[in-house]
């Protein structure tokens, strides 16, 4: 897959690679420190909830500044940003929880200004028939990082601990100097990378297409998924299997089995295969969580992770591959600036995390066990809807190809 890929796309997938050993860092480890100060799931919520709400401010901050930064220049300040968080984070300590939702808006605004412009780079440098090849290497190489990453993150904190040779504190001050370290050396493989000026006056779609609506209804169906994933297995980890080296280790072992599926499958992937890849994560996903809700033991929690990591690559990579298609086509029929779109997709999207992580915590308050044990259930039925709309999608894509 190697040989169709350009040097400027070399370039992104480095700079993509670097954050991406550095996002457990600043996501994963950020909620596990705030569960050591509290072990409160909705702590965890309003710190996620706080997220995704900064996430759509950030991509409209970023339309706004747009008209006078190149798209490069700001994905380095989103690289930057995002380091600074959770080393603020370790400072404050124990503080850190009464601050949950200033943190997580703080580090939403900073992943706003990365994706948004890490999106707007992808959607200007990749062009089909090689989108899905570069997405391929884009996320075999982000599953790559997610072994090495918290594997290592995860042990390094547990370790000192164990042995005494320095606190958690000390080890959380360390992993978050890492990881803006590491970000900063992928937004400099950025910085000089532009797309068109977006100086478009509005910042919102006004009479959106059918198309561009079914996009919205699935965005906002797997935002609601998503929002709850944000918490609720990292919760299951930690009760279940241990501290910061489960969570970890977990982490490690479903990035492997990801990689080999993305790496087998990932070169003959075409595009009306989408929806049948996103029906196999919903499948793997519910049986998963029936093994769970049933047997309720580490032992369940652990075949529930291996059958997600065996198919969480698919549901990524071909709900993104598909987005990027109706944006394409979009931008070519209406002669809209793309970032519009990717702008109005996101905040979507985050409306979507943020219902779901209400949802979470408004359950938490009253059936906190019920919501443990059959959580992930609810998560793939939610999805379910979100198969017909991605199937109806390709298609019309395809007629109007």
């Amino acid at each position: 897959m190697l040989q169709d890929i350009t040097s400027v796309q070399r370039r992104l997938l480095a700079s993509f690679f670097l954050s991406a050993l550095a996002a457990p860092m600043v996501v994963v480890y950020s909620n596990t420190f705030l569960w050591r100060q509290s072990a409160d799931v909705e702590i965890l919520a309003i710190f996620n909830i706080g997220n995704y709400t900064g996430i759509s401010l950030g991509f409209l901050l970023n339309a706004c500044l747009l008209r006078w930064v190149e798209s490069g220049k700001l994905y380095t300040l989103g690289c930057l940003f995002q380091g600074l968080v959770p080393m603020l984070m370790v400072t404050l300590g124990a503080h850190a929880n009464t601050y949950a939702l200033g943190l997580g808006l703080a580090l939403g605004v900073s992943q706003g200004l990365f994706w948004s412009n890490r999106n707007a780079l992808t959607s200007k440098f990749t062009h089909e028939p090689n989108r899905y090849r570069f997405i391929s290497v884009e996320t075999a190489l982000g599953i790559v990082a997610g072994v090495i990453s918290p594997l290592l993150a995860g042990w390094f904190i547990a370790l000192g601990d164990t042995a005494g040779t320095y606190t958690v504190e000390q080890a959380y001050k360390i992993t978050s100097l890492i990881g803006f370290i590491l970000l900063l050396c992928a937004g400099s493989l950025a910085w000089p990378l532009v797309i068109e000026p977006f100086k478009v006056k509005q910042f919102f779609l006004g009479r959106a297409s059918r198309l561009w609506n079914t996009q919205r209804l699935t965005e906002t169906l797997n935002g609601i998924s998503s929002g709850m994933e944000s918490v609720l297995p990292l919760v299951i980890i930690l009760l279940f299997l241990g501290q910061e080296e489960a969570v970890g280790s977990v982490k490690a072992m479903t990035a492997v089995l990801s990689a080999v599926v993305i790496y087998v499958i990932g070169k003959h992937v075409r595009h009306h295969h989408h929806a049948g890849l996103f029906s196999l994560w919903i499948l793997f996903s519910a049986i998963g969580g029936i093994i769970f809700a049933v047997f309720y033991s580490p032992g369940a929690a652990l075949i529930l992770f291996t059958l997600g990591g065996l198919v969480g690559s698919l549901r990524w990579s071909s709900f993104v591959a598909v987005m990027y298609e109706v944006v394409d086509k979009e931008t070519a029929q209406h002669r809209s600036h793309r970032f519009l779109y990717l702008l109005d997709r996101e905040f979507f999207l985050n409306t979507g995390r943020v219902i779901g992580l209400a949802l979470l915590a408004f359950v938490y308050q009253s059936h906190p066990d019920v919501l443990i044990r059959f959580g992930i259930i609810a998560i793939a039925v939610v999805q379910i809807p979100t198969l017909g709309l991605l199937h109806h999608m390709t298609k019309q894509i395809s007629h109007s190809a």
